[in-house]
């Protein structure tokens, strides 16, 4: 068995998204006093029987009846009652906790959430192959729809794992809320379920590549797009979500259609990798990013802050990833608006365990500089600064 030894749908995950990221948030503290580093991590879990599913990715939305929206790429039941695969999964949980109630069909399996066409599942062969629609992240809008980006691969399993990147795109879902449940009863939501309904098919080609990672803030939406250990912003507003004429790249002064004056993101040590998400934390009144270094399997994270979506972006802070296997870790999130007071809330999934989605309240402090176009920078309890201890000392350049 190689350090691969999963299912055989989740082999995919550990190899191509260990290469995609995620994000993550902070809190702002006035100086550098020692913090605990995070000892334990606590497993994402549903109501019988669905308690434990292989699954990953992994972002969260906060919705408006305090609730917490749960959005998973490739998730299964392999082993017990109800079988099933499906290339993503939702769940609702009750504010902070971490027990989901999946968005499940009458009989009681997790819907797709992202619905694949009927071509997208044509020429599936367990172990084989199969065109996978993942989540790459999702954020809300104005008008309540919480948008969701995808990215579309075609997956070949033998003789060796290929990913084939095929398209991108943009799926929406309005919250329907939730009716009242008896004792013991299993809640429904009043839309009965539904997935999310594709909104923008296919506006991403081969070409393009993915982008990813969508944030909404005053009236745009931004997206990142990365690749070769170089990422890169590009926004739309509202109304031109689904026309592709509409997006415009950070030039470093200004937004062009023009994708060959885009200007690569500055990060001031170490580098996310392929599916950065960017957050929005309106604790921190900062842009946030959460990853391992340059995307790799690891049982330690990265965080990264920023004014803007566009960088600069901050030195990166280091932290663990309790109860992390052997085989490391990936598709790191961020939940900015889960996270308890003085901590960041961060997700990632585990490598040759599983997977399974665990969560992290990582303790952190915030220093922002007078000057407003200088980055702020983040420090941790283990900052991976070499000039930073475990004590949260700050650096002499900070």
């Amino acid at each position: 068995m190689t350090r691969w030894s999963r299912p055989w749908w989740v082999a995919p995950l550990g190899l191509l998204l260990a290469a995609l990221a995620t994000v993550a948030v902070i809190f702002v503290a006035a100086r550098p006093t020692p913090l605990a580093a995070p000892t334990l991590s606590r497993q994402i879990s549903g109501f019988p029987p669905l308690q434990a599913p292989l699954q990953d990715q992994g972002n969260s939305v906060a919705l408006p009846d305090g609730r917490t929206l749960w959005i998973f790429a490739d998730t299964a039941q392999l082993n017990t009652a109800p079988k099933f695969f499906v290339t993503s999964s939702a769940g609702i949980a009750a504010g902070t906790d971490l027990r989901l109630r999946y968005l499940t069909n009458a009989a009681g399996v997790p819907i797709e959430f992202l619905p694949r066409l009927p071509a997208e599942r044509a020429g599936e062969v367990p172990g084989e192959r199969y065109t996978a629609v993942w989540p790459t992240g999702a954020t809300t809008l104005p008008d309540g729809r919480i948008l969701i980006a995808y990215a579309k691969y075609a997956v070949q399993m033998r003789p060796k794992p290929t990913f084939t990147f095929l398209a991108g795109g943009l799926f929406t879902y309005r919250y329907p809320g939730w009716s009242a449940a008896p004792a013991g009863g299993a809640i429904r939501s009043n839309g009965s379920n539904q997935p999310a309904e594709r909104f923008a098919d296919d506006i991403w080609t081969p070409q393009d590549g993915p982008i990813a990672s969508p944030v909404y803030s005053d009236g745009f939406v931004y997206f990142s797009r990365c690749e070769d250990l170089r990422c890169y912003s590009v926004r739309s507003d509202v109304p031109g979500l689904a026309d592709r004429t509409a997006y415009r790249w950070w030039t470093g002064s200004d937004w062009s259609p023009d994708v060959s004056r885009r200007a690569q993101m500055t990060f001031g040590s170490d580098v996310p990798g392929q599916n950065p998400a960017i957050g929005w934390s309106t604790t921190l009144n900062l842009f946030v990013i959460a990853d391992t270094s340059a995307g790799w399997l690891s049982a330690e994270g990265m965080l990264w802050v920023a004014r803007h979506p566009w960088g600069p972006w901050s030195k990166a802070a280091s932290f663990a990833l309790p109860d992390c296997p052997a085989g490391g870790c990936y598709t790191l999130n961020v939940h900015p608006d889960r996270s308890p007071p003085g901590t960041l809330r961060v997700s990632f999934a585990t490598n040759g365990i599983g997977p399974y989605v665990r969560v992290v309240d990582v303790p952190v402090e915030i220093d922002l500089p007078a000057d407003p176009a200088a980055a702020p920078q983040i420090r941790t309890h283990n900052n991976a600064s070499d000039c930073v201890p475990t004590t949260l000392t700050r650096c002499p350049n900070l």
